[in-house]
This record gives structure tokens, sequence and C-alpha cells, in this order.
């Protein structure tokens, strides 16, 4: 089964084991290398993960853009060709 109603709750929690944190402590639109000193082997796992779970595969040319929790599920969104709602936690 596919989470598409929660998709940003699930990047926040990749995101968040990968850089130690609780995904309660990530903010959708902080880039994460910035402001989470995540780096690009991070990044790439991350996408990994999504990729996995999801089963798609995410264009390469738009992973330098996405950043950040919303801008990843806009992209997976896009990626799966379904409008997903944002998580009004997010």
């Amino acid at each position: 089964m596919q989470d598409t109603d929660h998709p940003a709750a699930h990047i926040r929690s990749i995101v968040a084991g990968i850089v130690g944190l609780s995904p309660d402590e990530i903010d959708d639109d902080q880039d994460f290398i910035d402001f989470y000193r995540a780096d690009s082997l991070n990044l790439i796992e991350i996408v990994a993960q999504l990729e996995k779970h999801y089963q798609v595969e995410l264009p390469v040319a738009e992973l330098q853009r996405a950043r950040t929790v919303n801008a990843l599920r806009d992209l997976l969104a896009q990626s799966l060709d379904t409008p997903l709602t944002p998580n009004p936690a997010g």
C-alpha cells in the first residue's frame, strides 16, 4: 500500500532519522542542507528511501531543488502523477 495520504509526515520521518532529530523538529519549509546540516549523501539516502517506499523514480534533474519536505512532497506527487494534499500538521 502506498502512503499517499500523509507524504509530508513520511518525508519528515525519513529526514529526522537521517539528521538525528525527531519528526516534530523538522520544518516542512527548511532546507535540509542549510538548516539541518545534511550533506549530499544524506539527500541521496532520503531520496532512495522515498523511491523504495513509493516504488517510483524521482527525476534527478529536479532533486537539487527539492531540499525541503514540501518540495520533495511536490516532486513525489508529480512522479506519482497523483495530487497529494498537504499535511495539515506541516
